[in-house]
């Protein structure tokens, strides 16, 4: 299967809308207003946002032109089929509030990309789209001199909706470690770049 993976740019902000407007939570709608900005909320917003139509939408939009979302798109046939989510770890202000806070403690010299969510159409899941989305992640990380790409997934789980950041065994295959765990969440590491 030929697909392709593009970096998300301002560019490619309407073929972000169209995923996650008709595409990304075809078959889970109660997901489908947060635009995959979760990791970067604060609580300002919601004072913010107060009469808005579409906050999160409107949001995303000024995100994405501002470079504060940041990730990889995936296409087939020139369709999106997939989305990644992954961006500097310091940029994701809400990663607190959804990892185990023992779980985030790091040395802070150190240079690490997050990958902190996946999205497949429904039709396309199983056929290695995130697998393709994970090495460009990794590949462009190690280009910008990050020395790890990081992730957050549940260990063990099954549930795809669970597993919003990626099943275990798609870091295990690409040569994740064990970096940190707490009960059934943990981080795993992938070191991409070696000092030196």
């Amino acid at each position: 299967m030929d697909i392709e993976i593009r970096s998300l740019t301002p560019a490619l902000v309407d073929d972000y809308l169209y995923f996650f407007d008709n595409v990304a939570f075809a078959d889970h709608k109660e997901w489908s207003e947060c635009y995959c900005l979760a990791f970067h909320f604060e609580p300002a917003w919601d004072a913010e946002d107060a009469g808005l139509e579409n906050p999160w939408r409107e949001r995303a939009i000024k995100f994405i032109h501002e470079r504060k979302v940041q990730g990889y798109l995936a296409y087939f046939d020139n369709k999106v089929i997939g989305w990644c989510n992954a961006n500097d770890k310091k940029n994701y202000a809400a990663l607190k509030f959804n990892v185990k806070p023992e779980l985030l403690e790091e040395n802070g010299d150190e240079k690490v990309k997050s990958v902190v969510c996946f999205l497949i159409a429904p039709d396309m899941r199983g056929k290695g789209v995130a697998a393709k989305l994970l090495e460009r992640v990794c590949g462009d990380a190690k280009e910008q001199g990050y020395e790890y790409v990081e992730a957050y997934p549940r260990l063990g789980s099954k549930d795809m909706y669970e597993n919003h950041h990626g099943p275990d065994s798609l870091y295990f295959n690409q040569g994740f470690m064990l970096y940190k765990k707490c009960e059934n969440q943990a981080v795993l590491r992938k070191q991409v770049l070696y000092a030196g």
